[in-house]
């Protein structure tokens, strides 16, 4: 039994279901304010390689947004080899921020984490 609910829960998390997430975040013990999680949708534009990977997006207002990648995440598959034929995409990333220390800038910033990318 305890394997089928760690394939269901894997399931779930791939899917990116938003009750999952909630139940799961609730279960943890975690504070579910400490975990907010938003999604943007844009047009893909490209990937920056700075140490780590970034997806950058172009917003409806022509603004570029960037999102980090820091583990796997649902989709990531689809990014880590020739990404050409989602140029010009629409794409919805899920994220969360964090505050994390960048070395070449000597200081904590906060960065949106990729939790998430679906292709619409």
């Amino acid at each position: 039994m305890k394997a089928i609910g760690i394939k269901l829960a894997q399931n779930l998390m791939k899917q990116n279901c938003a009750n999952f997430m909630k139940l799961a975040t609730k279960m943890s013990g975690a504070d579910a304010d400490e975990v907010a999680t938003e999604t943007t949708t844009g047009t893909f534009k490209r990937i920056d390689v700075k140490g780590f990977n970034y997806i950058v997006l172009t917003d409806a207002k022509g603004s570029e947004r960037s999102f980090i990648w820091l583990r796997q995440f649902p989709g990531s598959e689809k990014f880590m080899g020739l990404t050409t034929k989602y140029a010009g995409k629409k794409l919805k990333v899920s994220w969360q921020e964090m505050e994390v220390y960048l070395p070449a800038a000597k200081g904590y910033y906060k960065v949106k984490e990729i939790i998430g990318v679906e292709v619409l």
